[in-house]
């Protein structure tokens, strides 16, 4: 600790009164108020785009962001022990709640907010530019090819995720083609051509953890996913989660949906882009993508677990999908 609070007096210029982990930060108290202190586990020059993206949206009056302070020699990070570290303001706050339908809708809005606000960025020479514009249709045939691999992994193996999986591997595999068929016979390229030409970008870790709320001002955190994407991503991926928590009630949708609206509208063709990756089997294919592949793979009972939940969301998921094409 002593260390680090060197660090920051040397970088800062801070009078580090005491410093204390919380979470996966430590929290400085100085003269000027509570600072955060992290180490982030990408290289310099994503920094920059990173901090290149939250300067632009404080820049187009949107504030509420966990902006990087700037050392003395004028970077967002200083380098420890071969590590990156930025420092921030200390954030006063809960984290957002998406069982509460205050919390998401007001989660909806500023989530609109960003996206105005972020048009127009134009990235930092010297920045690794984050840029996932048009690549959707290549990651949902990625992942569909994984799926296929994996079914006929599975069929080699014994155990009951193994059964559980081929039981239901047919269904998804269909569902996924659907979703790349429907994709490829969108306006999606349209969209992400004029996605490029406006500049915007995307949080694309937009949950509840990254969006600490006071009262009704709520402040975006958690910008190191950052990247040029389609707005429709991080609406969706907020739908998805929301829904997850209210047995895919399309009502809700519909309440993040029109607080989204209300700041800045979505048309037609973003709709339907939406619901399409909402059709896409996501969560199925990280399930098992993480029982076959990962180094550190879930036991066998919590991953059955973890399936059999994808499982359980089919009969609501397909209701969910009939209404949103009435609703939505």
């Amino acid at each position: 600790m002593l260390d680090m609070e060197r660090e920051i007096a040397e970088n800062y210029g801070l009078d580090v009164r005491n410093l204390f982990p919380y979470k996966n930060i430590l929290v400085a108290a100085t003269p000027y108020g509570r600072k955060a202190l992290k180490r982030l586990p990408f290289s310099p020059e994503r920094i920059l785009f990173v901090h290149g993206a939250k300067e632009h949206l404080a820049g187009n009056d949107f504030e509420r962001v966990d902006r990087y302070i700037c050392t003395l020699s004028g970077e967002p990070y200083f380098i420890y022990s071969g590590s990156c570290y930025c420092l921030t303001d200390y954030i006063e706050g809960r984290e957002s709640n998406f069982d509460n339908d205050n919390d998401v809708r007001l989660a909806a809005r500023v989530l609109a907010q960003l996206h105005k606000a972020s048009k127009g960025y134009v990235a930092p020479s010297g920045c690794k530019v984050q840029d996932e514009l048009g690549r959707l249709p290549l990651y949902f045939v990625k992942r569909l090819d994984d799926i296929k691999k994996m079914r006929r992994q599975a069929k080699k193996g014994k155990g009951k995720f193994d059964e559980l999986f081929l039981q239901y591997a047919d269904y998804f595999v269909e569902t996924a083609e659907d979703a790349i068929d429907e994709l490829a016979s969108s306006h999606y390229m349209e969209l992400v051509e004029k996605t490029r030409d406006e500049g915007l970008f995307c949080h694309h870790d937009f949950t509840q953890h990254n969006i600490i709320m006071a009262g009704e001002r709520a402040t975006v955190t958690g910008f190191d996913y950052c990247c040029f994407e389609l707005r429709v991503y991080d609406l969706a991926n907020l739908i998805r989660r929301k829904m997850r928590k209210c047995d895919w009630d399309v009502s809700r949708s519909e309440l993040i949906v029109n607080s989204y609206n209300s700041v800045e509208p979505i048309n037609e063709d973003e709709l339907c882009v939406m619901k399409i990756i909402l059709r896409f089997p996501q969560k199925f294919w990280r399930v098992v993508n993480r029982y076959y592949n990962s180094r550190r793979s879930w036991s066998e009972r919590s991953s059955v677990i973890r399936l059999q939940e994808v499982i359980d969301e089919v009969g609501p998921f397909e209701e969910f999908l009939r209404q949103c094409d009435t609703l939505l």
